[in-house]
């Protein structure tokens, strides 16, 4: 009876009661032309870092049992003074603690702040509460640095600048893996073919960005060498993305009907490729994969019915973060070792962003996850081709690459920098095209500054 109630009220918030939140927490603000040096520097450090509370383990377990390493330390310290910056620029300008609530970041937004009111039931109350923060404290830096008039302008030129910093890092890497004849894959990292893609998708559609091919190419050369045979399956998005994007009704829904069954293709041939052994062994050639490999989805195929087991009966999840992070404290480890073996102990992700969702706040968690990609679909029709054709895409890329990564709905990363980055896209492109009348001030939020409600108008 208390989960069917618990469903209603769900529903009853989303489908009645979210709109009316929409309506009266949304802002109208001009965009903020923060100072980007340092933020851009903070926020770039801070991805490079290994993720808080990563420590060698034997199990998901022993980091609430070994504490810190000195890598752990600097990335909090990489937290606090971002934080004590941002204290800095909102006491310059109080419009900081407003723009997130204007479309299309207020989704996310109120998906935040829902995280951090699941620490009250967390299975690891202090670290959903500093996931919670670290979040916060990211998400608010990111709009610092893409929240700028000429956004349109510098979006390529900002994603190459991460892309290049994150090329630097893993340079020795690279030259490793190289030398042994591996190119595909040479930095492997989940997170940063979102980037790359988002970064190839703004160059291919928008005539306007400068420098195009050298762009194009920077772009390339990041997706692969840091690409997975996931995110390679994941360009198929910008099919149904270009479809969605279009002004014709009957082509936006064939757009849908289009992704939804390349959704399903996906989910199969990632769990079930050794059923079609002629495609893994062309798969396995082309991306430098070993066939076994490829065939189990790196494992996912058996871990994930135990981790859908684990929290099947938590509707509200069991804290941000802390449930995917900690899913040994849900499920038996008798279970874990009997389906993992030992070495899957040291499993501490689903790796799937709908899963972590879920486990982090369950039904509420999987409702925001709609919202919130569907309202930057939404919101992205008002923008011009380029701009429409760009945050589909992107949206339907995240989706289908998210299937193996955490997305952005567990901890900060480049995933959600970039997807912050494509709001404030999306945002900016809407405020210039706004027509010029509907340019009224405002009703402030109660805690606004006077004069915060600033109104911009497009030159």
């Amino acid at each position: 009876m208390l989960s069917f109630l618990l469903v209603v009220a769900v529903v009853v918030w989303f489908v009645l009661l979210y709109p009316v939140a929409r309506h009266n927490l949304a802002t109208e603000m001009g965009p903020l032309n923060a100072p980007l040096a340092v933020p851009f520097i903070l926020v770039a450090a801070f991805a490079l870092m290994p993720l808080v509370f990563n420590v060698p383990r034997e199990d998901g377990n022993a980091v609430l049992e070994e504490g810190l390493t000195a890598s752990n330390i600097v990335t909090l310290v990489l937290t606090g003074l971002t934080g004590l910056y941002l204290v800095v620029r909102v006491a310059a300008d109080r419009r900081i603690l407003l723009v997130p609530f204007a479309m299309p970041y207020l989704p996310f937004t109120l998906m935040i702040v829902v995280n951090g009111l699941s620490t009250a039931w967390s299975i690891v109350p202090i670290y959903t509460a500093y996931r919670t923060v670290e979040l916060t404290i990211f998400y608010l830096a990111v709009i610092l640095i893409f929240d700028r008039a000429d956004i349109e302008h510098r979006l390529a030129n900002l994603f190459a600048l991460f892309t290049v910093v994150w090329l630097v890092a893993v340079t020795p890497i690279i030259l490793e893996n190289l030398a042994s004849g591996i190119v595909f894959s040479s930095a492997k990292h989940n997170i940063v073919p979102f980037l790359c893609a988002a970064h190839a998708f703004l160059v291919i559609f928008d005539e306007r960005v400068r420098h195009r091919g050298a762009h194009l190419l920077l772009a390339l050369i990041g997706f692969v060498i840091a690409g997975s045979a996931a995110s390679t399956g994941a360009l198929v998005a910008a099919a149904p993305g270009m479809m969605v994007a279009s002004p014709h009704r009957r082509l936006r829904i064939l757009g849908l009907v289009l992704f939804a069954l390349i959704f399903v293709v996906f989910v199969v041939l990632m769990l079930g490729l050794s059923a079609f052994p002629g495609l893994l062994d062309l798969i396995s050639v082309a991306l430098q994969k070993p066939a076994e490999e490829l065939a189990g989805a790196t494992g996912r195929g058996t871990f994930w019915p135990l981790f859908i087991e684990g929290t099947k009966d938590h509707l509200v999840g069991s804290g941000f973060s802390a449930a995917d992070r900690f899913i040994q404290l849900l499920v038996p480890p008798a279970a874990y070792m009997d389906a993992l073996g030992p070495e899957g102990m040291a499993i501490q992700s689903s790796h799937n962003m709908f899963l972590s969702a879920w486990a982090g706040t369950g039904l509420i968690g999987l409702c925001f996850c709609a919202v919130v990609l569907t309202s930057a679909v939404q919101w992205s029709r008002k923008l011009d081709r380029a701009g429409r054709r760009l945050v589909a895409t992107c949206v339907f890329f995240l989706i289908l690459n998210g299937m193996t990564t955490q997305g952005i709905f567990q901890d900060w990363n480049l995933h959600v920098l970039t997807f912050v980055a494509l709001l404030a896209y999306a945002r900016i492109g809407a405020l210039s095209r706004a027509p010029v009348s509907s340019a009224a001030p405002e009703a402030a939020p109660v805690f606004a500054h006077p004069r915060a409600a600033t109104v911009w108008r497009a030159s």
